[in-house]
This record gives structure tokens, sequence and C-alpha cells, in this order.
């Protein structure tokens, strides 16, 4: 059991960090968003921009993926992926891009969209070309995925399946899912050398989706992409997340 110490380092932690995630809430504009791009690989043409989160830098929860677990741990990923996902909107559509990526969090399936930032959340649907990555994490709960992937499609959004080969759910879901990407990730050898994988990938373009390669980090990377079949990409080669440019068309 743990010592009276470690209990009240535990309780100074909880309380610090949600302090900080409710600091975000009030000012969502210290999550970031960073944005990468994803081009095509025949002529480099900007498919779209990947909105990847941050917390404030130098904190205990400056990466996406910390600051994720602290929110649920507290109860607040509802709030933060809202807050997150209109405040990528605005920033892409002061900046003139016309198309994003973003992830919604499970525990935001099927939710209302917070009174204060409904002005931006239509603003972004009506504006902007928004795919929905959906990874494992999604399928846990097939009632409220089909659920939310239809309140998606009637926005008008498309549907991007990430994690392609690690749950049995995203293969069995490609017939109602329809994706019009999937993803595959080239840092995972094991899973790309899985037969499971290369059964997906061409099932899901039998269905007309396109396959995006991420971690695309070099030439070699590039090659083994287009060998998949991959059309599109990102990954470092094709350009590093951070600030989106301000001074053309995006």
């Amino acid at each position: 059991m743990p010592d009276s110490v470690t209990l009240a380092n535990d309780l100074d932690r909880t309380r610090r960090t949600r302090k900080l995630i409710e600091e975000l809430l009030t000012n969502p504009t210290q999550l970031g968003p960073d944005f990468q791009p994803v081009r095509r690989f025949a002529d480099g043409t900007l498919v779209a921009w990947k909105a990847r989160g941050r917390g404030q830098p130098g904190s205990d929860v400056a990466d996406t993926l910390s600051l994720l677990s602290e929110a649920r741990s507290l109860g607040l990923v509802e709030r933060l992926d809202w807050a997150f996902r209109c405040l990528a909107m605005d920033t892409a559509l002061e900046a003139g891009a016309t198309a994003i990526h973003i992830t919604p969090e499970p525990e935001t399936f099927r939710t209302a969209c917070p009174p204060r930032l409904a002005l931006s959340f239509n603003r972004g649907k009506r504006e902007l070309a928004i795919g929905a990555e959906l990874h494992s994490d999604a399928f846990v709960d097939l009632f409220r995925l089909r659920a939310a992937v239809e309140e998606y499609r009637q926005w008008g959004w498309t549907m991007i399946l990430a994690d392609v080969s690690e749950t049995t759910e995203a293969a069995a879901a490609l017939s109602w899912l329809l994706p019009e990407q999937v993803h595959v990730d080239l840092a995972d050898r094991a899973r790309l050398a899985a037969p499971e994988t290369a059964r997906l990938l061409s099932a899901a373009t039998e269905l007309g989706a396109e396959i995006l390669a991420v971690g695309v980090d070099t030439e070699r990377h590039r090659d083994e992409a287009v060998a998949l079949g991959a059309t599109s990409g990102r990954g470092r080669l094709i350009g590093a997340a951070g600030p989106l440019p301000t001074n053309g068309p995006v």
C-alpha cells in the first residue's frame, strides 16, 4: 500500500495537473495546434494538414499523449477534445487552409459541442474539408462508433482508418465504415510484415480507399510506401509539424 508521502505527492500532482488542464481549457491557444502536411507522392500536391495538439512547453503534460492520459484520468478528455478541434479549425481558417485531419477522441463521440465553441465549430464544418482519423481505441465501443460515424458523415467529414491491422474490429468495420483513406505506419515493421495488413489494405483499396503512409522520414521510406500502394504520406521528409505558413495558400 502507498505510504502517506506517496499519496500526498500523487494528490499534489493531480491538483497541479487539473489546474494546468483547466488553464489550457480557459486559454486553448496553449494547446497548439501544430500542423503537419500530407502530400501526394506523384507531384507533391498538398492533400491536407494533420492537426496535432500539444500542452504547455516544459510542463508535465507538454506532449499530446501525456496530456490526453492526464485529462482522461481526470475525466476532462471531452472538454479538451472539443477545445482542441475548434482551435484547430479556427487556426486553419485564419491561415487560409482548406483541409485538415483531426483525431476525435472516443469520449467525445456523439457529444454536443459546448455553446461557447459553437460559432467556431459551425464555421469549421462549413468551410473546411475535415478528415476524422479513427484509431484502435475508437473500435472498443462499436455502437458509439457507428453513431459517431453517421454524425460525421452528416457533417460532410471523410473517414480515415488508422492502426489498420491492430484490431480485428477495424478490419471487420471496412464494409460499413467505407473509409476514404487508410493509414499504414512505416515505423511498425512487424505490422507491415503481417499478412493481415496486406489483406486489409487490399480490401480497403477494393472499396475505394486510398493508402496514406505515416512516418515517411526518408527517401527509402517513400519508396517503401509507394511499393505498398500508398499515394500520399506525411513525415519528416514531407514536412515537419509546426505552425501553419501564413505567406501563401495552404
